[in-house]
């Protein structure tokens, strides 16, 4: 990374911090376990208590790796300077076994691929955003300016393994508005979205996730089922839940472009502020994969 991006990055990370974005959308940095509230953003230019935000960088290698070493070149008081640091890798999947969160085929339109947006953000990094794909290779009939419209639309939402429910919200609306409107070009409809969506990530976590359950697993492992149908969702928080017991239907609700299901197991009992966990799923079957292997964005999936 040459100085002219180093420059450039750190100087975007001041101004949003300065702005107070990055507070508003604190769950991209789990609250404060990144970046403490006494530490300040700055320029390249670093003094004591101050930090330098780096974002959206890929590290991608072959096999195992339990280290990431990184080393730092700059100066301190004129002279030149090396630092050395590492970072602990953890590549282990989820403790507890999971079953796919739907019956049937589906279409996993967003995983932990690197070109989604799930990759980039901390608690759903491993997260999948599932739709069901027609005959005509689109997730609805018609125009689709409707919920009904879409072939996902109301499906029973089943729970990924035994748990309790500790949260769950069951009175957000849905908005028809946050759909590509009938003859509406991407570029219109994406300028439109962005704006939208920014509102939608300042308002707080049911804005976002819309109507949701999330269930304890045990083992620091809670599993979290967004964009609900209003007034679909079957349990309440300290529920006893097995796997496969229906909990909701796939809806549209909070920051959801669409019918669709977003799943994530993460690691802390909140839905926004943890970190995202990767998941192998014990009843599903991945078309045109040569091998058992996690699901990536653009997979169709058979769940048993």
């Amino acid at each position: 990374m040459d100085r002219e991006a180093v420059q450039r990055i750190a100087d975007r990370g001041a101004k949003l911090q300065a702005a107070g974005i990055l507070q508003q959308v604190g769950f991209q940095f789990c609250g404060a376990d990144l970046i403490a509230p006494s530490i300040k953003l700055a320029g390249a230019t670093l003094a004591r208590d101050q930090a330098l935000l780096i974002v959206e960088q890929v590290f991608a290698f072959n096999g195992a790796r339990d280290t990431l070493r990184i080393r730092f070149h700059g100066h301190v008081d004129g002279h030149a300077t090396e630092f050395t640091d590492s970072i602990p890798i953890k590549s282990e999947f989820a403790k507890n076994k999971y079953n796919f969160p739907l019956r049937g085929v589906w279409y996993a339109g967003w995983g932990a691929s690197f070109h989604t947006g799930h990759r980039w953000a901390i608690p759903e990094e491993f997260a999948l955003d599932i739709a069901k794909i027609g005959e005509s290779g689109l997730s609805h009939k018609g125009d689709g300016a409707r919920f009904d419209d879409y072939y996902a639309y109301g499906a029973d939402v089943l729970a990924a393994a035994d748990g309790h429910v500790i949260s769950a919200a069951n009175d957000q609306p849905e908005d028809p508005s946050a759909m590509q409107r009938p003859n509406e070009t991407q570029e219109a409809y994406f300028a439109r979205l962005q704006k939208e969506q920014g509102e939608r990530l300042v308002k707080g976590l049911t804005a976002i996730t819309g109507n949701y359950v999330m269930i304890d697993h045990g083992k620091n492992e809670y599993s979290l089922y967004a964009h609900l149908q209003p007034d679909s969702v079957r349990v309440h928080v300290g529920d006893e839940v097995k796997v496969g017991d229906v909990i909701g239907k796939l809806g549209s609700s909070g920051n959801s472009t669409e019918p669709h299901l977003h799943f994530h197991v993460c690691d802390k009992p909140d839905p926004l502020m943890c970190a995202g966990v990767p998941v192998n799923f014990s009843n599903v079957t991945i078309q045109w994969a040569d091998l058992p292997r996690p699901i990536q964005s653009g997979d169709v999936v058979i769940a048993k």
